[in-house]
């Protein structure tokens, strides 16, 4: 694990509020040299803690009304790893998640509308190798998100 001092948890809080900072507003915000600064984000990069950068998106502007959690219950006899696998390629999951409790695998969907989930949920996920049961939850507000 990456030994992170103050001012990188600063830096990685700034980068992801913005990620289209520049160093030197970087460096402002976090109250370093621009040297210093530009030196600790390559370090974070390098080592991982920084993975990329993406433009976060309206979803609804996109067309994306529906966005939901998916949990996914496999059949005994396949493993999570196949399943999770073969989930992770059907547009419109855009995250999967192994996870521990009632569910196997979570799997987040954005989709049009709920004919167009639906149909995801019917004929995709429901059509996967090992998938026995889904549980839907659907997302009604937003109230965080920085990930």
């Amino acid at each position: 694990m990456t030994k992170l001092d103050d001012y990188d948890r600063k830096i990685v809080a700034a980068l992801q509020t913005n990620g289209r900072l520049s160093n030197i507003d970087v460096a402002k915000r976090v109250n370093l040299s621009h040297s210093s600064c530009s030196r600790r984000i390559a370090r974070l990069e390098r080592e991982g803690v920084i993975v990329g950068y993406r433009a976060l998106t309206d979803r609804q502007k996109l067309g994306l009304s529906v966005r939901a959690y998916c949990g996914v219950i496999r059949e005994a006899n396949v493993g999570w790893e196949t399943v999770a696998h073969e989930l992770a390629e059907i547009e419109g999951v855009v995250s999967v998640f192994a996870v521990s409790g009632e569910v196997d695998l979570m799997l987040e969907i954005v989709a049009r509308d709920m004919q167009h989930y639906a149909q995801v949920v019917l004929q995709e996920v429901f059509n996967a190798t090992g998938v026995n049961a889904t549980r839907s939850s659907f997302v009604l507000e937003e109230v965080k998100s920085i990930y």
